[in-house]
């Protein structure tokens, strides 16, 4: 079947039965093994016209790999067509339009590093191993969301392959539907191959808040951040993650399987200011240690990659508050204690400033008014998918009803059609008729999905 696609992508077409097919194939997420039809390694837009085409003609699905580093394993499927975008990640900067010119597979350390040399970026998320196509897709948080807002925000043009085969430059006066569902709408409606984002400046060097805290003293860190966030500066975004600590090499042995408070995040202005404005979340409880200071953004940026290492099954849920009510904090610390794995990592992130200023119809990002997201990842470490799902799952349910009409940060959680409904709330009809009107075969389905059936 693939012959004739073989030929005119140069021998890029990378088939089962060859170690390099089983290399491609796999994503972060170890919970998915699956084998496509086909994998076909894209190196340039024309590249990915063919294969689109391709798919078109011969009726196939299609999944899409940028960094590959969702929770739900997107970025493969069984059968169908992969269209790998990771050979296409080149980064340029336009100092005089202030943009940085992006290709669909490159990862958020290929744009730090290239973006840093002029001291500028642009909203990411905060592991560098990710893919920015996945993350800006459905929203993007990470350090600059107070100050410049999500990745999705700025956002200011795009070239998108449709399943039709077109290759539209999109932008606020060109194709502006298609503008609108792809920031914040996920992969639905067509291949980005090209973003351009705006830039700011930032760096080199920024004031990373670095705090552990004993996780006895939860509940009090978590009222206490949430007394914090209704007047935070914008220049200030912070995360809380709870976890038990591994025995790495890298702690200290006092640290060895304690359970902790860490409470990171960054200031994004001038650090001598920035000290007293993130002073109170060094306050929250008495610290265990506290590396709060001065370093590189490019270091910030990666600070977590070893948080979260590839190819182990991670099984996630995700859920925005409005606010952290007590019982809610009492229900989420509760099931902390059940938890049937010491590999769990639950996160909540602070939400303000600029990315909750955006009015919800401008993009179709729609949740602008929660004060809060929990991100919670378990790792099953041998305990098996059954146990660690019906854990996680259940932490999702007891959550659900304090939830923020019930939105998930959809970068943050794995096939949900409920989820999918309840987070593009208002926007959910607008983009079914995008979804209609540019992928009315739903091929674009391995995604949070929106039918067009």
């Amino acid at each position: 079947m693939f012959q004739a696609l073989e030929k005119s992508l140069e021998n890029r077409v990378i088939l089962p039965g060859t170690d390099l097919y089983e290399e491609k194939r796999k994503v972060w997420n170890g919970a998915f093994d699956k084998h496509p039809g086909a994998i076909i390694s894209c190196e340039t837009e024309d590249d990915v016209v063919k294969a689109v085409n391709f798919a078109q003609e011969k009726d196939l699905h299609i999944a899409v790999r940028g960094g590959g580093h969702h929770i739900g394993g997107f970025a493969t499927c069984d059968g169908g067509v992969l269209i790998d975008l990771s050979n296409m990640k080149s980064v340029v900067v336009d100092e005089e339009r202030m943009v940085a010119v992006v290709e669909g597979g490159a990862t958020l350390a290929d744009i730090d590093a290239e973006t840093q040399k002029y001291g500028l970026a642009t909203p990411t998320g905060t592991v560098s191993e990710t893919g920015i196509a996945g993350l800006a897709l459905s929203g993007g948080l990470g350090y600059l969301r107070g100050k410049y807002g999500l990745t999705c925000d700025n956002l200011v043009g795009a070239h998108v392959v449709t399943t039709d085969g077109q290759l539209l430059s999109v932008s606020q006066t060109e194709h502006e539907d298609l503008f609108w569902a792809i920031r914040g709408g996920g992969g639905n409606f067509g291949i980005v191959t090209k973003f351009e984002f705006q830039l700011y400046q930032v760096g080199p060097e920024v004031l990373a808040l670095d705090v552990i805290y004993d996780q006895k003293d939860a509940k009090q860190i978590l009222q206490k951040a949430q007394s914090y966030i209704a007047t935070a500066p914008d220049e200030v975004s912070f995360n809380i993650t709870m976890a038990e600590l591994p025995p790495a090499p890298f702690l200290p042995e006092f640290l060895h399987h304690k359970k902790v408070v860490m409470v990171g995040g960054m200031y994004a202005g001038d650090p001598e200011v920035g000290k007293a404005c993130i002073k109170p979340l060094q306050e929250l409880a008495a610290p265990i240690v506290d590396q709060t200071g001065v370093i590189p953004y490019v270091a910030l940026q990666k600070k977590l990659d070893a948080m979260v290492p590839t190819q182990i099954p991670v099984y996630g849920t995700s859920l925005y508050f409005a606010s952290l009510e007590e019982e809610m904090i009492n229900t989420l610390l509760e099931k902390l204690e059940s938890a049937p794995a010491p590999t769990s990592l639950v996160q909540l992130w602070g939400l303000s400033g600029q990315m909750n200023q955006v009015p919800v119809q401008d993009t179709a990002f729609s949740n602008r008014d929660s004060s809060f997201v929990l991100l919670l990842d378990l790792m099953d470490m041998g305990f098996g998918q059954e146990v660690c799902e019906q854990w996680v799952n259940s932490v999702y349910d007891v959550l659900f009803p304090f939830s923020n009409k019930g939105a998930s940060y959809l970068n943050g959680i794995g096939e949900n059609e409920q989820a999918v409904k309840k987070t593009l709330a208002e926007n959910y009809e607008r983009l079914l008729i995008c979804k209609k009107k540019y992928d009315p075969n739903n091929r674009l389905r391995h995604n949070h999905n929106i039918s067009p059936k």
